[in-house]
């Protein structure tokens, strides 16, 4: 399950920047048509801090009843005490696995983050994924650590690789680990997908604005690496245009699922950005074109 084109959704908001959960059933309803291997809410594209925790679980009820495929869901609280409140909501919603992003807003002791782990792992026995972002947290977590929590925890079985360069880390992982015992996932959006593959990789966790590109892509590159090249080189423009930014990565898939009759508004909650005229006639010349 943990494997394959697993995309973060997009939290849908009106104009007024209320919760539209209309359109979020409607991508959800995307994700499973475009035969994506699983779903993942709240990740950073799913602007998850600017979310009261009321509404991230309102999203995991719609998203759970309306998916058709895999859901994981990701604890994102900060707090301890309250990401295993999280992680105990998210399993009595149903999910089928589990993702943790480890504490980063205040710096946290490298026993306070591993302590912080095992809470939430203790409190859902589900498979688990340990969100790595470190290029975005600058929380680093060495493979020792890791290894600790894969022999403590059965559950434990993936990582996503959200380091700038993920080529790196990747290769350091599959060597510390056995083949088979951990899958390793990437994210922004995989802007380095092929290296990613070739060292080891198994799956893609980007937005839900391409994802059947992304499908096409991921599967053509296993299949073939020339044919599969090719198909992500026509991409390629995508991914450099939105992955300048998280804020940008939000505001274009926002925009092409708009586009695409999925989502009503494109509206992203503030502080965020807007893209101008020259990004979004940019974007839906790219986009037209695949």
């Amino acid at each position: 399950m943990l494997r394959g084109v697993i995309p973060i959704l997009q939290t849908p908001f009106d104009e007024e920047g209320r919760l539209d959960l209309i359109s979020l059933q409607r991508e959800v309803q995307y994700v499973c048509d475009a035969k994506a291997d699983g779903l993942c809410f709240p990740g950073f594209v799913s602007e998850w801090w600017k979310l009261s925790g009321e509404e991230i679980l309102l999203a995991a009820r719609t998203i759970r009843e309306a998916s058709s495929i895999p859901v994981i869901f990701n604890v994102t609280a900060q707090s301890t005490f309250l990401a295993v409140e999280q992680a105990r909501a998210f399993q009595q919603i149903g999910c089928d696995a589990m993702m943790v992003l480890p504490p980063f807003v205040v710096p946290a002791s490298p026993e306070a983050v591993m302590a912080h782990l095992e809470a939430v792992m203790d409190a859902a026995p589900i498979p688990q994924i340990l969100q790595y972002s470190a290029s975005l947290t600058g929380v680093r977590i060495p493979i020792a650590s890791i290894r600790q929590l894969e022999e403590k925890y059965p559950q434990f079985c993936s990582i996503k690789v959200d380091f700038v360069p993920p080529g790196p880390m990747t290769s350091a992982l599959a060597a510390a680990f056995p083949p088979g015992q951990l899958t390793y996932l990437v994210g922004f959006s995989g802007l380095q997908l092929p290296d990613f593959l070739a060292r080891g990789g198994h799956g893609l966790m980007g937005g839900a604005g391409h994802v059947r590109q992304d499908v096409e892509v991921f599967y053509s590159l296993l299949a073939e690496r020339a044919s599969g090249m090719q198909k992500f080189n026509r991409l390629l423009p995508i991914l450099n245009l939105e992955m300048q930014t998280i804020d940008l990565c939000i505001a274009a898939h926002k925009l092409l699922l708009k586009d695409q009759g999925v989502i009503i508004s494109d509206y992203v909650r503030l502080p965020g950005v807007r893209l101008d005229e020259f990004q979004i006639r940019s974007l839906r010349e790219i986009f037209s074109q695949l």
